[in-house]
């Protein structure tokens, strides 16, 4: 679409006609508000909307050579949103209705009267502006809709489930019996694994727009590491190794968010792979300038491994994909936890491999650049 120097899209209407009277007419009628372009044969016509579709057309069905029918046909194959306006002075129903079938816009008879074809028109270009436009206004709508949608649905489903696990917790202080108490423990433990899984789809649905934003804070990545497999620890109550080295930057500003999301999801598959080997979290760093730094997270588990045939093929980091999805596989999980490491991990700009042998454990590696900053 061209623009005209008011910065505004400029009109372009075709008029196809073999007579000289109503091709001037037109012309004088819409010279002012449209930038009119005359065709004197069907086959002109074609000629010019394959050089730049029009926005309007207005073309006589009786034409020497190419006929208006014609016109509309190769018109619309070139442009589908072209609004066209068929003019003619021998109207016939099944005329009209093959127009219109042929996907014109008007079907009027000559003479035209003045102001008609001037609202006609008016009324064909907002039509073709409209059809030509919704895809970017819809775009930028459904965005806006998916963002206002998620965050919606992520304050409704928090709010209660704040509720449950906060009056768990309150009937878990009262007097209950032994069995009771278990019964309770049970439904926080089930609570807290379907908040888990809420938030990852949430979580996962919001990163898919590319409109959503990174966080950006100062953290100490030791620290954030430390916090990590303490919670994890009393969580499955198995031993997790660490390796920090003693000069790692105390401060750096990242998405620490996100790199904490990565973590304990690559943290919470060893476990569960891993249940009773052993589950190791280490991290390496290299100063790429005199402020940024590239942080290498290593998380290695010495369980069964995984297929090489499901990481040659690109499953392993594919959604709600998982090596055994039948209903009877020894490990739950919605297949999401790595898709969710992989998507963060590219919208971070870093990256995630991992190397695998089976019976003999998996190693995941996510590297990040971060900033360093004074202590």
């Amino acid at each position: 679409m061209t623009t005209a120097p008011s910065g505004l899209p400029t009109k372009r209407l075709l008029v196809v006609d073999d007579e000289e009277g109503p091709r001037e007419s037109l012309n004088m009628i819409f010279c002012d508000d449209f930038d009119v372009t005359i065709a004197t044969s069907g086959e002109e016509a074609v000629r010019f909307s394959k050089e730049a579709p029009f926005d309007v057309v207005i073309t006589d069905i009786r034409m020497r050579g190419m006929s208006g029918i014609d016109v509309l046909r190769e018109v619309k194959k070139i442009d589908v949103h072209t609004e066209v306006i068929v003019l003619t002075a021998y109207e016939t129903l099944d005329t009209a209705r093959q127009a219109i079938s042929y996907g014109a816009s008007e079907y009027l008879k000559k003479p035209f009267d003045l102001d008609h074809i001037q609202k006609v028109v008016d009324r064909c270009y907002h039509n073709y502006l409209f059809t030509t436009q919704q895809e970017a206004v819809i775009r930028q709508d459904v965005n806006a809709a998916k963002n206002n949608f998620l965050e919606i649905v992520s304050h409704e489903l928090n709010t209660p489930m704040n509720g449950i696990l906060g009056f768990i917790e309150l009937l878990q202080d009262t007097r209950l019996d032994e069995e009771q108490g278990e019964f309770v423990t049970t439904i926080r433990d089930c609570s807290l694994k379907y908040f888990e899984h809420v938030q990852d789809i949430l979580t996962y649905a919001k990163l898919s727009m590319s409109e959503s934003e990174m966080s950006s804070l100062s953290f100490n990545p030791a620290t954030m590491m430390l916090k990590l497999i303490n919670e994890e620890t009393a969580a499955t109550q198995v031993e997790i190794q660490s390796d920090i080295p003693e000069d790692l930057p105390q401060y750096v500003s990242g998405s620490e968010h996100e790199i904490r999301v990565v973590l304990r999801k690559l943290l919470q598959n060893a476990l569960k792979f891993a249940s009773k080997g052993e589950v190791r979290v280490a991290v390496q760093f290299e100063h790429l300038s005199d402020s940024e730094i590239r942080l290498s997270f290593e998380v290695s588990d010495t369980g069964p491994g995984i297929d090489p045939q499901y990481i040659e093929n690109g499953k392993l980091f594919d959604a709600f994909s998982q090596g055994d999805s039948s209903l009877a596989r020894p490990h739950e999980g919605l297949g999401l936890g790595l898709a969710l490491c992989k998507s963060i991990s590219d919208r971070l700009g870093g990256s995630l491999v991992v190397e695998s042998e089976q019976g003999k454990g998996s190693q995941f590696t996510f590297t990040v650049d971060v900033r360093e900053e004074e202590a």
